[in-house]
């Protein structure tokens, strides 16, 4: 193992819309959660490039994840960077900054590493569950998929299908038209062929959703009905599939000031929840699931699920 015995480990975890810091002592007790909004890919994806402003909240957002996991004990920082900065051509410039700036190397990992550590992560959420299961995991940049037959992983591919790059990209209006919806629709499932071969071969009815964006979507549905939202600390529960169709509908329709008065909205998901339920949508339709559960573990959660291996290739700093 890497880190010694009575290490207190934090993991940053650097996503396109949102960097989170997760601290856990060596019993993989947690001692502090976090997530900033960063909106790294905001003004620049269309170009490939992460744009000035949207660096300066990164840096901003790990001095802040740094002292947070400094006053809880951490003694090592391991960081992880997803599809903005190993899609973009400045990227690299930025991780390096990064560690110049705060002394944390980034790690930047490729889709099937990502999807890799999503595995891992819902794993911990999810144990008792062994049918075939489909894993999506919504992020600004790109969008991982993962099928699950008990621990064999069939398939896992990351798809440069983000919420974030996806409005970049085709810029629809507030609010979405029927036209939008269909020219992205139309795109993603162009894009997801290589699922949509998988679930022709592999019986799945188990979707298990493991972002933000689920995790908002299972907020919105509860205070639509006037439920009280997930606890805080709750890592898993059980949508309610009845309820989605008129939820995602509604959302996929709405305007974003629609969206920011909706209870259990979170603010950094009004911009993107259309874009994410409409790919929601899309995924429940071809799968016709009767089970879809949320999890409220993922990257973070499966790293430290490999930094408990015996050899751990992933850069890290004393903190």
């Amino acid at each position: 193992m890497d880190s010694e015995s009575g290490d207190i480990l934090a993991i940053f975890d650097l996503g396109t819309n949102t960097f989170n810091l997760l601290v856990r002592d060596a019993l993989g007790q947690v001692l502090r959660s976090e997530k900033l909004p960063v909106k790294l890919g905001a003004g620049g994806l269309r170009a490939d490039e992460i744009a000035p402003d949207a660096e300066e909240r990164a840096i901003a957002a790990m001095h802040q994840h740094k002292a947070w996991a400094q006053e809880v004990g951490a003694t090592r920082g391991y960081a992880f960077a997803t599809s903005a900065m190993r899609s973009t051509h400045n990227g690299a410039d930025v991780a390096a900054r990064i560690e110049r700036e705060t002394g944390i190397p980034v790690n930047i990992i490729d889709g099937d590493q990502e999807a890799r550590f999503i595995a891992a992560g819902v794993a911990q959420a999810w144990p008792e569950r062994d049918e075939v299961r489909l894993i999506m995991d919504i992020g600004g940049g790109s969008t991982e998929f993962i099928l699950l037959d008990g621990t064999e992983v069939l398939y896992a591919e990351s798809f440069a299908l983000g919420v974030t790059r996806l409005v970049e990209k085709f810029q629809p209006s507030d609010p979405m038209t029927a036209e939008d919806a269909r020219r992205i629709n139309a795109h993603m499932n162009e894009v997801l062929a290589p699922l949509w071969k998988w679930l022709n071969h592999v019986p799945c009815r188990c979707l298990i959703g493991s972002s933000g964006s689920f995790d908002t979507l299972f907020n919105v549905v509860a205070g639509a009905h006037e439920r009280p939202a997930l606890d805080l600390g709750a890592f898993r529960a059980t949508f309610d599939l009845t309820e989605l169709p008129e939820q995602l509908h509604h959302l996929i329709e709405s305007s974003k000031a629609v969206r920011l008065l909706m209870p259990g909205m979170l603010e950094m998901r009004a911009d993107t929840l259309q874009v994410s339920a409409l790919q929601i949508q899309l995924i429940l339709d071809r799968l016709n699931p009767n089970t879809m559960l949320l999890s409220g573990y993922a990257l973070k959660e499966g790293v430290w699920s490999s930094l408990q291996e015996p050899q751990c290739p992933w850069r890290a700093s004393w903190l």
